[in-house]
């Protein structure tokens, strides 16, 4: 066997991730990559590996703890990208959920060991823990709890099952699925981040992206894919979350 090369492999958060990642890449393998998750997961899920090494790297030195925060917001993208190939079918409720276990304890042991190289109590990663037993009633993640949060999944479960029910293939189609992607992985990734100016750009970049598949919707009428009735009930969901996301 051969030993361990890299400061990072000695890490049981990176052996941890490594087989969340692993299993992430199998599926973006086989998933279809007409769906925007699809590429969001293919590019958020190694990123968790890469900064926790390049966090590992830098032993001391200034950034360190930034960069963690970054393999932080990664985890949490990534369970957003779980919900919304839920709501996709790509996986089933019950995958989701374990999944999502999975994940809840890596991101949880990145945060101890944030506040053990924070603390400088440790140069080595805390004690292993597993995540609370979780129940529907049960949110894994803070950002599940958000009312915000809530309706950008329904508005994704609404678009999912609109284009699911008329077969869409437009462009314009692809552009309304990419921006409501976004709505949900930003709210995820911003909610966590622990510096005020990252909340803040994050829930930015998720209002803006309300904004635009609004635009989107208004063309998909223009062009005949939808009907008013359609475009309205979408409009109004994102409405909301544009209303919510400005009091961040």
């Amino acid at each position: 066997m051969l030993s361990l090369m890299f400061s990072h492999e000695k890490l049981q958060v990176y052996a941890n991730a490594l087989d969340f990642v692993s299993a992430a890449v199998a599926w973006t393998n086989a998933w279809d990559r007409k769906h925007a998750v699809v590429d969001q997961l293919d590019r958020t899920a190694p990123s968790i590996l890469l900064n926790l090494a390049e966090a590992a790297r830098r032993c001391g030195a200034p950034g360190r703890l930034q960069i963690l925060d970054y393999a932080t917001g990664s985890t949490l993208e990534c369970a957003g990208c779980l919900d919304i190939a839920r709501i996709k079918n790509l996986l089933t409720e019950a995958q989701c959920r374990e999944e999502k276990q999975r994940l809840c304890v890596v991101t949880k042991m990145v945060i101890g060991l944030r506040k053990a190289w924070a603390e400088s109590v440790a140069r080595k990663e805390p004690a292993d823990y597993s995540a609370k037993p979780s129940t529907p009633e049960t949110p894994f993640f803070h950002h599940e709890s958000l009312e915000v949060y809530r309706t950008a999944l329904a508005f994704m479960d609404w678009f999912v099952s609109l284009t699911r029910t008329k077969e869409l293939s437009n462009r314009l189609v692809r552009q309304v699925d990419e921006a409501g992607t976004s709505i949900v992985l930003n709210i995820a990734e911003g909610n966590g981040r622990y510096a005020e100016l990252d909340h803040h750009r994050f829930a930015q970049i998720a209002q803006s992206a309300a904004v635009n598949a609004a635009v989107l919707l208004d063309l998909c009428l223009e062009q005949g894919l939808l009907e008013r009735e359609e475009t309205d009930a979408g409009k109004d969901k994102l409405h909301r979350i544009a209303v919510m996301l400005g009091g961040f």
